[in-house]
């Protein structure tokens, strides 16, 4: 699944045209979910209402070709829950909703931050755990508990501790789908569980991740990391910057204007905006 930036205007509002027409794009490339509203779709610098504007948009361009999966990316319950709940009234099925940020919580009071949203909210959960970003991590039995008395079918792991990737698989890979959300790392992810991705350099070359991953989960290994090898290049250019300023960049070099990034995020630089363009055009000729 591919985490999809939000198109903004000159004047930094949001732009539904471009990002249906780029769902669109994805589903025929073959992807099979989107993600709005992730840290790549910029959810804690949009409005309520702008981030309803952007899931019914998603939801409509991907209906009946790929999953719609919104981000819920706020630290409060309240907040979450209210945003939720539009979502899944817009017609979304799943939700991704990440760990609660900035309490520091632990992680009991993780678990009943996610009971209380899976009792309020008429959706799966995929949780999105990011401790570089929140400063919160799972412990792997904390990800168990949850998948038992939960709504949780999933997570999205971007947790560099790949010891902890094996503890989750090794208790809980029955339970939920575990999407590796790391590209750096997603051949190895796979060998120890993945059973999927949600990533975002997927926006600009969908069928080559798909590629990688496909040939991780047929047990093919040494492929897929010569083929994600291949990539460096891209990866690390990708987040070379805050994302998504350098995505929106190379979509905006690829023709597919996404505009800038809202602020305290500032656009890529020029320097790697000549890089990006250096390097996206090879890759493209292998899509």
């Amino acid at each position: 699944m591919t985490a999809v930036p939000t198109p903004l205007n000159k004047d930094l509002k949001v732009e539904v045209a471009p990002l249906a027409a780029h769902v669109k794009r994805l589903a025929a490339a073959g992807t099979e979910g989107v993600v709005p509203l992730g840290g790549t779709g910029e959810y804690t610098s949009l409005s309520a209402r702008q981030r309803l504007e952007v899931v019914e948009c998603a939801l409509e361009a991907g209906a009946g070709k790929l999953h719609v999966i919104p981000g819920i990316l706020s630290p409060g319950i309240g907040d979450a829950i209210d945003n939720a709940k539009a979502f899944v009234a817009a017609g979304a099925k799943a939700l991704m909703v990440v760990t609660p940020y900035y309490f520091r919580p632990t992680q009991d009071g993780i678990i009943e931050y996610f009971k209380r949203f899976s009792d309020a909210v008429d959706a799966d959960i995929i949780l999105y755990e990011i401790p570089y970003r929140t400063g919160v991590a799972l412990q792997y039995q904390t990800v168990d508990r949850l998948a038992d008395m939960t709504r949780v079918v999933g997570i999205k792991a971007c947790n560099p501790d790949l010891a902890q990737q094996m503890r989750v698989a090794e208790l809980a890979k029955s339970k939920l789908a575990i999407l590796t959300g790391e590209e750096d790392v997603l051949p190895l992810h796979v060998a120890m569980g993945a059973v999927g991705a949600v990533i975002s350099s997927s926006n600009i070359i969908p069928k080559q991740w798909a590629r990688v991953l496909r040939l991780a989960m047929d047990g093919k290994l040494a492929e897929s990391m010569a083929l994600h090898a291949s990539l460096r290049p891209l990866i690390d250019a990708i987040f070379a910057e805050p994302n998504p300023a350098p995505l929106k960049a190379a979509m905006d070099i690829m023709g597919w204007g996404m505009g800038d990034v809202l602020p305290p995020l500032l656009p890529a630089s020029a320097p790697l905006r000549d890089r990006l363009a250096k390097v996206i055009p090879s890759l493209l000729e292998r899509e």
